[in-house]
């Protein structure tokens, strides 16, 4: 419903317009008496409640409005020269520049639909920052010593109580930060977190847009302490307690706003929901050993529809990351991909695009081949060549730039050939590619089951997946400044990793997945045990 209101010299028009029909306007007489207003109003945003289709709920966008005692008193006491203010009263500069005095003063701004990218940050963040801001110096161990949570008080952001939530910000800014504490923490959240959710995203949306988001979100400040304060424990001697008090005071305002059907329209929520899904994963292990119940939260705001996520926006970011997220359980769960990979900004197409969108592209072929192999019916030879002819159309198609501009082929005294790439986005995309070789040569068709060319073929497969896993942690390894490239290996090491029989072999795969915890907070203690006896080593210290 929409309610026009005409304010003219003598009368005062008043239109409704219900979908597609027109009311009749109602007019006023110029001496119409006016119920006296309150001197507190309030703006209810119906639009993401419309657009799906839901009841408004309390989670629905509000606004504040004062309006000033001078015009309560006319609203009261009509006279009869001026009995309401006219459109140029209105609308003109005399009155709405009077601050402090203002006709009608704003407790605040009305924020902008979160569903949408934000003009202001659009116009000036356009051109992403160099690739050479990935090299930025992190918070050093002197700054942990000096400010240790048991030392220092940890604040955690909430919403004051009775404050109405406006498209889920909050009022208050929460920068500059109190604490030196949370302060290190943000820091290393914007230097150290950030690279692993952006690697993928031109405009570096959880780098740049998420911190100011958080500036007035309460649940993303949360969200990004807590993913902060939980790789700093795993791999400094950072207080291990921290982590689980952000993530919790984050939890006390996100799962209540969920269950409102407004909040899928929400890309903050939906920003933070991917975050805490980033500790999650900190959390578990490699053997898919977690309980995935931010993976459900994300599902929730993907399979809402089209109409949330919008090319460029910090949902479409958040997408993109989800995915990913969803794909690494897939695989370690031997699943399906559970997302909708249907959305308006998934592409599939060959055509000349932006190296993030190769990159993409090939997430997408890899969620396509598992969709496959872990179908519910056997992958035909039919289905087999069609993906099997995706992958390598793309590695033909793909630009010149995803060339490395170093290579050298794996030596004698080591395992891994290095590759120097210097786009995140190349990194990810290749390695994404690799994995979804990997699968289609492990689940192959056209392999005899039984015969005498049964073991040919099996040793056939195995070199294939031997080289296809070399060139993935030499992706990994020769770029560890950008850490999903060791992760996306390491994903490839527990599924793969069995397949390699030299104890050289073994022991570089092994020392990969030590250098992958202790450097980037991801556990792979469990899959090290597993490949350990897979291999026939006699014990875990070998």
């Amino acid at each position: 419903m929409y309610v026009a209101l005409s304010v003219h010299p003598r009368t005062v028009e008043l239109t409704v317009i219900r979908g597609s029909r027109l009311y009749a306007g109602t007019k006023f007489r110029q001496n119409q008496k006016w119920v006296r207003p309150p001197k507190r109003l309030l703006y209810i945003d119906e639009t993401q409640c419309l657009a799906s289709g839901s009841p408004l709920d309390s989670y629905a966008p509000k606004h504040h409005f004062y309006v000033e005692d001078e015009y309560r008193e006319e609203a009261r006491s009509p006279s009869p020269t001026d009995a309401f203010p006219t459109s140029d009263d209105i609308l003109g500069d005399r009155k709405l520049d009077r601050s402090p005095s203002a006709t009608v003063s704003r407790k605040r701004t009305p924020v902008q639909d979160s569903s949408l990218p934000r003009p202001d940050l659009a116009e000036n963040d356009t051109i992403p920052r160099s690739q050479n801001d990935r090299f930025r110096h992190g918070s050093g161990p002197q700054d942990l010593r000096t400010a240790q949570p048991s030392r220092l008080r940890l604040g955690l952001h909430a919403p004051p109580h009775g404050i109405t939530h406006s498209t889920h910000f909050d009022d208050g800014a929460a920068l500059p930060l109190k604490y030196r504490t949370e302060a290190i923490l943000f820091r290393h959240y914007i230097q150290k977190v950030a690279v692993s959710l952006d690697c993928c995203d031109p405009y570096q949306h959880f780098e740049l847009i998420i911190p100011e988001r958080a500036n007035t979100c309460h649940t993303l400040l949360n969200a990004i302490l807590a993913i902060a304060a939980r790789h700093l424990s795993h791999t400094t001697g950072f207080d291990q307690l921290a982590s689980n008090r952000y993530h919790d005071a984050c939890l006390k305002h996100l799962i209540p706003m969920m269950n409102h059907s407004s909040a899928i329209a929400d890309e903050n929520l939906f920003a933070a929901t991917v975050i805490l899904r980033m500790l999650e994963e900190m959390d578990g292990s490699l053997t898919g050993q977690d309980n995935y119940s931010h993976l459900l939260g994300i599902h929730a705001f993907v399979n809402a529809g089209d109409q949330y996520i919008v090319p460029g926006s910090l949902s479409a970011a958040a997408f993109w990351v989800g995915l990913r997220q969803e794909i690494y359980i897939a695989i370690l769960t031997q699943q399906r991909v559970k997302l909708n990979l249907n959305e308006c900004i998934v592409d599939r197409s060959l055509e000349p695009a932006a190296d993030y969108t190769w990159s993409n592209r090939a997430v997408i072929l890899l969620a396509d081949v598992l969709n496959a192999c872990f179908g519910d019916s056997p992958l035909t030879l039919h289905n087999w060549t069609i993906l099997n002819d995706a992958v390598e159309s793309w590695t033909r198609a793909r630009p010149p730039s995803f060339n490395p501009f170093f290579y050298e082929p794996v030596t004698r005294s080591g395992s891994f050939p290095e590759i120097w790439h210097g786009s995140s986005c190349h990194i990810v995309g290749i390695q994404h590619h690799l994995l979804a070789q990997l699968f289609l040569v492990q689940f192959d068709p056209s392999i005899p089951r039984v015969g005498t060319t049964r073991r040919a073929a099996m040793r056939e497969m195995t070199q294939r997946i031997e080289t296809l896993m070399r060139k993935l942690c030499g992706l990994g390894i020769s770029n560890q400044w950008t850490p999903p490239a060791m992760f996306t290996a390491c994903i490839g090491i527990a599924m793969f990793g069995d397949h390699f029989s030299e104890r050289s072999d073994q022991e570089a795969l092994a020392a990969f997945l030590r250098k992958t915890e202790t450097a980037h907070a991801r556990p792979t203690a469990a899959i090290q045990e597993q490949l350990m006896k897979a291999w026939g080593w006699t014990g875990a210290n070998d």
